[in-house]
């Protein structure tokens, strides 16, 4: 027979959360169906396809992530040559920071404002903001005018070289 008066103090609600977590922790320790289903498993339950579908598409994100992981590490090498053999040094590293949407960190307003900083025309400063986006395959275009005022600008060189 059970002993209210037995010391053990709790409210019902109390007592009833301490089994609770006394009942799962021991019912799931340790977690067997973690060790016993594989990556293609898990992932087929979680997109409700077979474990042979899930295995394909395991392969196929392996492949993408190592042709991604590739094509990082080639232009992360053209960004390091260019930087290591360029004369202008601090125009390029403050081209990269524009390329990357990092022109906020310190104040930069415009790439004009770089230029008379570092004592450069700010074509320059456009020059390398364009070779970094092109090596990164971004499309910068808060500094820039838009492709059809750029081939207006261009035309109207051309017939002015020209005499026309």
């Amino acid at each position: 027979m059970f002993n209210h008066h037995s010391g053990v103090s709790a409210s019902p609600d109390g007592a009833f959360r301490a089994w609770v977590g006394d009942s799962m922790e021991s019912a799931y320790e340790p977690d067997l169906a973690s060790e016993i289903d594989s990556e293609e498993e898990v992932l087929a339950d979680l997109l409700g396809i077979t474990p042979p579908q899930a295995l394909r598409v395991l392969k196929w994100h392996k492949e993408e992530a190592e042709k991604l992981s590739g094509a990082h590490r080639e232009q992360f090498g053209h960004i390091i040559a260019s930087l290591l053999t360029c004369q202008n040094l601090a125009v390029q590293a403050q081209a990269l920071a524009l390329c990357a949407g990092l022109d906020q960190l310190n104040g930069r307003k415009s790439q004009a404002e770089i230029a008379r900083e570092l004592g450069v025309t700010r074509a320059l400063v456009s020059h390398y903001v364009c070779a970094f986006a092109d090596i990164l395959g971004v499309e910068v275009t808060k500094y820039r005018k838009s492709e059809g005022s750029r081939e207006k600008f261009r035309e109207a060189q051309l017939n002015r070289r020209r005499g026309a």
